[in-house]
């Protein structure tokens, strides 16, 4: 006799935890802010350096990026010295993927300019993608330090923050960037994932919808809601989410899989079947999903369609021990 799955609690670990997991996510879009000349240097060789900086920004602008580093180093040869030249070029190594160059270059432009704050943004965003968030945390202070309205840094600064785990730290600057900027959806939607993850689900749904007002077509936060509001219990509302952003993106499979999850939950057997054999056409090598399809069927009695999920979901990732567990369980089915 087998167990009946209804006594089983549905884990909610199997929901698709953060949409910003999948996504994203993607390397930081750095902010290039192409400098001229300043009126400064010395007239003869100035009129040198000013040439090639234009030309290097020019070109920058029609993002042809590596005749953009030959300009831009010709500037430097001749005045060395040049912070703007240095952060110019550093954004063109960025662009061209070579970024421990680029990372050097934004230090020797803050070595001829310490209080050069978007060198400081963009090498701490250099550093974050390098794997280095202590020190990109240590120059997003120095950039909010010396311009504290300085949204974008603030908002980058709690990101980093969120990534080591520190999620007061990240709360507090995700609130400094939307009072800097209430028009930001980026922070609207950072501070509710941060919240989310800090457990307070009621406040985080409030910043969650205050994001979306913003941003309205945002795929990954109408997910980020639609869990939040799952985890609260509040599966109707959560429903109603993960539809929207399937209105936005249809072939997303995990939004499929957590919609099927949510009426699950809800008590909707019929209407997650057909969610989790939607998110299995769309991804037929989503474990998870043929997983959470197995348990759905199981609970209805089907369980000869339950064995054959359950094992191809073992099949799919014999690594996890539930899969195996479950297709060992109701191996006799098929028979």
């Amino acid at each position: 006799m087998f167990p009946s799955p209804s006594s089983r609690p549905i884990a909610l670990a199997t929901r698709h935890l953060s949409l910003a997991t999948r996504l994203l996510p993607l390397a930081p879009a750095f902010f290039v802010l192409l400098l001229p000349l300043g009126a400064f240097v010395p007239v003869a060789r100035a009129d040198k350096a000013a040439d090639h900086l234009a030309r290097g920004n020019a070109l920058a602008a029609q993002s042809n990026w590596a005749a953009a580093v030959t300009e831009y180093r010709q500037a430097l040869r001749a005045r060395p010295n040049l912070a703007e030249a240095h952060y110019n070029l550093a954004n063109a190594l960025n662009a061209e993927h070579d970024r421990p160059a680029a990372i050097a270059e934004y230090r020797e432009a803050l070595k001829f300019k310490p209080d050069f704050v978007p060198a400081h943004n963009n090498l701490a965003l250099a550093l974050r993608a390098s794997g280095d968030p202590a020190g990109a945390a240590a120059e997003l202070r120095e950039a909010v330090r010396l311009q504290p309205d300085y949204s974008e840094a603030h908002f980058n600064l709690a990101e980093v923050l969120t990534d080591t785990g520190d999620l007061s730290g990240a709360i507090a600057e995700y609130r400094l960037a939307l009072v800097i900027n209430p028009g930001d959806a980026r922070a609207a939607a950072g501070l509710g994932s941060a919240l989310a993850k800090a457990g307070d689900l009621d406040h985080a749904v409030v910043a969650l919808r205050q994001a979306i007002n913003l941003n309205p077509n945002d795929v990954g936060t109408h997910l980020k809601l639609a869990n939040a509001l799952a985890d609260s219990g509040d599966f109707d509302a959560a429903i109603a989410e993960y539809r929207l952003a399937l209105l936005l993106r249809p072939d997303d499979a995990a939004a499929r899989d957590d919609l099927g999850l949510a009426f699950e939950e809800n008590g909707d057997l019929t209407r997650a079947i057909v969610e989790y054999r939607a998110a299995i056409r769309s991804q037929p090598g989503d474990a998870a999903a043929h997983h959470n399809l197995g348990r759905a069927l199981e609970m209805t009695g089907d369980l000869r369609g339950a064995a054959e999920q359950y094992q191809s979901a073992s099949r799919l990732d014999p690594g996890d021990s539930r899969y195996k567990n479950d297709a060992a369980r109701l191996a006799d089915a098929k028979e």
